[in-house]
């Protein structure tokens, strides 16, 4: 047929990312800045595998290690700030923000460059600087 030719092809969906996968990543990114993964900062990130993604298939511990592997293979952590942006909506976005400064102070300690991390990824994830200090002042007084 010769109209064929201006039919619409199907384009194929991309399968949907693992969201909370994504987060963790860039959780993970934070108690990685002082390029020392803490007890309790790995402690608490397994604990946030465990409660946000189906530990059915692979253990806290396997995600844990897959999510180190991509830490290890990615160049940046632009592509997790473009999926966040992407599929989450203000909310959601701070949600992370919190889990990062939730992680940040795991061990006691806010280090220069985690908080870098946090800050750089708030802004690039559109959240507004009085937001990112009330976020941070909830976990820096716990």
């Amino acid at each position: 047929m010769m109209f064929s030719f201006f039919k619409k092809k199907e384009v194929k969906k991309e399968a949907p990312k693992n969201l909370k996968l994504i987060a963790l990543c860039l959780v993970f990114e934070v108690a990685n800045a002082d390029n020392d993964i803490d007890p309790r900062e790995q402690a608490l990130i397994l604990k946030k595998i465990k409660e946000s993604i189906d530990v059915g298939i692979l253990s806290e511990k396997q995600i844990f290690e897959v999510i180190k592997n991509e830490s290890e293979n990615r160049i940046s952590f632009y592509d997790i700030i473009h999926d966040i942006n992407s599929n989450l909506d203000q909310e959601e976005k701070i949600n992370v923000l919190k889990m990062m400064w939730e992680i940040a102070y795991a061990d006691g300690v806010l280090d220069i460059n985690e908080e870098k991390i946090i800050r750089r990824s708030a802004e690039m994830l559109g959240i507004k600087p009085s937001i990112v200090l009330q976020t941070k002042d909830q976990f820096k007084s716990e």
